[in-house]
C-alpha cells in the first residue's frame, strides 16, 4: 500500500513538473506566436512530446493548464467592491484568495470612488 501512495505522490510530482516546463516554454516562445495561440499550443505539445519524452496522451493537457495558467495571470488580482453598504467604505478583493480589506473610498483616486463618496471628497478638500 506504500508503494502505492509512493507512485501517485511520484506521478502527480512528475505532470507538476511537466507542467511547469510547459509554461515555461510557453513563455520563452509567446512571442512568436502573437496572433496564433493554436501553433503555439502545437509546438509546446511537441517539444514536451519529443524532446522531453511525455506521454502523447498527457502532452496536450499539460500544455491547456499551462496555458490557463498564464491566461490567469494576465487578468487583474485585485478588484473594488462597492457593495459595502457604507457609501464611505470601500471593499478590495484579492480574487486569488478571496481575502477582503475595507479601506476609506477618500484614499482612492478621485475617478475609482463611488458617485455617492465624491461629494464628500470634494467637501473634504
Amino acid at each position: 500500500m506504500n508503494t502505492l501512495t509512493t507512485t501517485v505522490g511520484e506521478a502527480q510530482e512528475y505532470r507538476t513538473t511537466m507542467q511547469e516546463v510547459a509554461r515555461h516554454f510557453l513563455q520563452r516562445h509567446q512571442g512568436e506566436h502573437l496572433v496564433d495561440d493554436g501553433h503555439l499550443f502545437d509546438r509546446a505539445v511537441s517539444y514536451l512530446a519529443h524532446s522531453l519524452e511525455v506521454p502523447m496522451f498527457m502532452a496536450p493537457r499539460l500544455v491547456h493548464l499551462a496555458m490557463s495558467e498564464l491566461e490567469c495571470l494576465k487578468r487583474p488580482v485585485i478588484g473594488i467592491d462597492y457593495g459595502t453598504g457604507d457609501a464611505t467604505v470601500v471593499s478590495l478583493v484579492d480574487f486569488f484568495t478571496g481575502e477582503t480589506v475595507l479601506i476609506p473610498c477618500r484614499h482612492l483616486p478621485l475617478r475609482l470612488q463611488p458617485p455617492a463618496a465624491l461629494p464628500a471628497a470634494a467637501a473634504a478638500n
